[in-house]
C-alpha cells in the first residue's frame, strides 16, 4: 500500500523490513520511529486502501466499562483499545487493521462482531492508558507513581454559595474513591507528565468532557472519557487537592504532590463554574532542584550573556526580567539565583506560587487571606539581613517604591514586570511613580524574553517560508540560508516541534541609558539609540538568528515577536 501511495520504495522496504525484524519492531513501528514515513500518512492509507474508517476521538469518548469485555493483556498483546459497543457490534481502534489473528481473538473473548477503525500509535497508548489505568502497563509510566500525598496549602476558595447543592457530599466521595476514578485519574496524571505537559484542562461541554494538555505552550485535546465520568473525576482531583467537593458554585483552589520517576511534581488545583459545570485546570510543576534551566543553555547570545553575568555580579540594584504572561521570566530569574546562589550569600524571594525548590534558599509563599502580599512580605524580607531577594512580580507603586528602596540600600533585587521590550522596563517603574533618577540609580539590566518552540531533531527538513515572513526578519533566501521545519514525526506528536527556547533583549542599563531615564525619554527612544550605539540586539535580531541557526521556524518566530 505505501509502495503505491509512493510514500516508500520497494528498495527501502526491503531495507527496513531487514532493521524491523533485527529491533523486533512492526514494520509501521520501525517506518515511524526512523523518519522514514510519518504514522499520519500511514494511517490515511490504510484508511483509504482497505476503506477503513480512522478514529476520531471526538466520535468515540472513553468507555472504561470495555476494559471488561476486552481483558488488559489482550488488548496490550494485539495492539488495540475497544472504542465502543453498538447491540452485538463491538468498535476496536488498532494500529493494523488487517491483523485477523487479533480481530478473531476479541470477537472469541467479548462474544461480538468486531469492527475495526485505524488509529495511531500515539492514539491507542492514550486509549489504553484511559481505559485500563495503571493496570494497562501504559509505557511504564503509571508503575512509577509511587504516592498520592495531600499538601496543607490549600484554599477551599469561600463560603458555599448555596444550602443546598445539587448532589450529596457523601454519593460524591463514594465515586471518587471507586477503583476506575482512581485508575483513571492517575492515568491522566501520568500521561500528562509522559507527554511534558505544563497544564491539564479538564472542561465539560454539553454532552462530552474535553480534555487538553498543554505541551510547549499549545493546548491539544487527548481522549476524554465518557460525560458520566465528569462529576467522579472532578471530586477524586478535589479531594487530593483537600477542597470542599460540595462546593460547586464558586471557584476554589487546591494543591497535592505525585511522586513519579524519582521526581516530584506539584499539582496546582484550579475549579471554575461554568454553565455545564465546574471546569478544572491542573498546573504540573517538577519541583526538583534541577528541574530548570541553567543560565548557560537558555539561548542567550554570547554578548547578552556577558552582560547578565556582569551586572548580577554587582552588589546591589535592580535585575529585571520583562514579558507577557508564560514567557519564561520565572525561569530566567531562578537561572540567575542558581548562578549566583553560595553559602556567604543568603538569598531570600517572596513567590505567588513557590514554583521550584531550591536547596539553601529561604523561599516564601504570599497568604493574601493573612494580609501577606508583595508589598508587606518584602517589608519582612529586610528585617530578615537578605543580600539578595527575589520578587515574584512588581504591578503596583507600593512594591516598586520598597524594591527600590532595598536595592538602592545595598541589596540585589530582581523581579518581573508586564512589559514589551527591554526598555519599556525601565518607563513601567516611572508610570508607577518613581522618581526618574531613582530608576537610573537602581535599575541594573532589564530582560525582554519571548518563548518560541524548537524544531524536532528528528523530523527537521529544508522548507520555503513565505516572502512577508522574511521580510519582517530582513532574511532573505538569496543569501544561501536554508530555512528549517519539522516534518512531523512519532517523537514530537506530529506537531514539528520538541522543547522551548528563549528569545531575548538583554538592556544594560550603562551611563548613556541612565542619562535617558533621567530625561524621561521613551522605551522607543531607549531602544532606538541603544541600538543605533549597536549595544542592543533587539528580541527581533534574536529571533533571527535563531531562524538562521535552524533551532525554530521562520512562522513559529513571527508569532511569537508580533503577538
Amino acid at each position: 500500500m505505501l509502495i503505491e501511495s509512493g510514500l516508500l520504495t520497494e528498495e527501502r522496504l526491503r531495507q527496513s523490513l531487514s532493521e524491523a525484524r533485527k529491533n523486533k519492531q512492526k514494520l509501521g513501528q520501525y517506518l515511524v520511529r526512523n523518519g522514514i514515513v510519518r504514522e499520519p500518512e500511514i494511517v490515511e492509507t490504510i484508511a483509504q486502501q482497505l476503506k477503513i474508517d480512522k478514529f476520531e476521538p471526538g466520535l468515540y469518548p472513553v468507555d472504561i466499562d470495555l476494559a471488561k469485555l476486552v481483558p488488559v493483556d489482550l488488548a496490550q498483546k494485539h495492539r488495540l483499545a475497544p472504542i465502543r459497543k453498538k447491540g452485538s457490534l463491538l468498535t476496536v481502534a488498532m494500529t493494523d487493521p488487517t491483523d485477523i489473528n487479533a480481530l478473531d481473538a476479541v470477537e472469541m473473548a467479548s462474544n461480538c462482531e468486531v469492527e475495526p477503525l485505524v488509529c495511531t500509535e500515539q492514539q491507542l497508548n492514550e486509549l489504553n492508558g484511559a481505559i485500563y489505568g495503571k493496570y494497562s502497563n501504559y509505557d511504564g509510566m503509571l508503575e512509577d507513581i509511587e504516592e498520592l500525598q495531600y499538601d496543607v496549602d490549600s484554599d477551599e476558595g469561600g463560603e458555599a454559595a448555596s444550602a443546598f447543592e445539587d448532589v450529596q457530599v457523601r454519593s460524591l466521595q463514594d465515586m471518587a474513591e471507586d477503583a476506575p476514578v482512581i485508575r483513571l485519574v492517575n492515568s491522566i496524571l501520568a500521561q500528562a507528565v509522559r507527554e511534558g505537559a505544563s497544564d491539564v484542562h479538564i472542561g465539560p461541554e454539553k454532552d462530552h468532557i474535553q480534555v487538553r494538555f498543554r505541551v510547549d505552550g499549545r493546548l491539544h485535546n487527548v481522549p476524554a472519557p465518557p460525560r458520566a465520568m465528569f462529576l467522579p473525576i472532578v471530586s477524586r482531583l478535589k479531594i487530593l487537592g483537600n477542597m470542599d467537593i460540595a462546593i460547586s458554585r464558586v471557584p476554589q483552589d487546591g494543591r497535592f504532590s505525585i511522586q513519579m520517576s524519582n521526581s516530584e511534581i506539584n499539582v496546582r488545583v484550579s475549579t471554575m463554574p461554568t454553565i455545564y459545570g465546574e471546569s478544572l485546570v491542573l498546573r504540573l510543576l517538577d519541583m526538583s532542584s534541577g528541574a530548570f534551566y541553567s543560565l548557560d543553555n537558555m539561548g542567550l547570545h554570547p554578548s547578552d550573556m556577558v552582560k547578565v553575568q556582569t551586572m548580577i555580579r554587582k552588589p546591589h540594584g535592580l535585575i529585571l526580567a520583562s514579558g507577557p504572561t508564560g514567557s519564561g521570566k520565572s525561569t530566567t530569574l531562578y537561572s540567575i539565583l542558581k548562578k549566583i546562589n553560595q553559602p556567604d550569600i543568603n538569598i531570600i524571594t517572596l513567590e505567588d506560587p513557590v514554583e521550584f525548590r531550591v536547596q539553601g534558599i529561604r523561599q516564601i509563599q504570599l497568604n493574601r487571606k493573612a494580609g501577606m502580599t508583595f508589598a508587606s512580605g518584602l517589608r519582612s524580607i529586610l528585617r530578615h539581613d537578605p543580600d539578595v531577594i527575589m520578587v515574584g512580580e512588581i504591578r503596583d507603586s507600593e512594591t516598586a517604591s520598597i524594591a527600590v528602596q532595598a536595592a538602592l540600600t545595598g541589596h540585589r533585587v530582581l523581579s518581573t514586570v508586564h512589559t514589551n521590550d527591554a526598555a519599556g522596563a525601565t518607563t513601567r517603574f516611572m508610570d508607577m511613580n518613581i522618581e526618574p533618577f531613582l530608576v537610573a540609580s537602581v535599575m541594573r539590566v532589564t530582560i525582554a524574553q519571548r518563548l518560541v518552540r524548537k524544531i524536532c531533531e528528528h523530523c527537521r527538513e529544508p522548507y520555503d517560508p513565505p516572502p512577508q515572513a522574511l521580510a519582517f526578519f530582513g532574511l532573505d533566501k538569496e543569501k544561501g540560508i536554508e530555512f528549517m521545519r519539522g516534518r512531523g514525526c512519532f517523537n514530537c506528536m506530529d506537531t514539528g516541534f520538541k522543547g522551548r527556547i528563549g528569545i531575548f533583549e538583554v538592556l544594560m542599563v550603562d551611563r548613556q541609558v541612565q542619562d535617558l531615564i533621567v530625561k524621561r525619554a521613551s522605551s522607543v527612544e531607549i531602544t532606538r539609540a541603544m541600538v543605533q550605539a549597536r549595544r542592543l540586539r533587539t528580541l527581533r535580531v534574536d529571533a533571527a538568528d535563531k531562524i538562521r541557526k535552524g533551532l525554530t521556524t521562520v512562522e513559529e518566530a513571527a508569532s511569537a515577536v508580533m503577538g
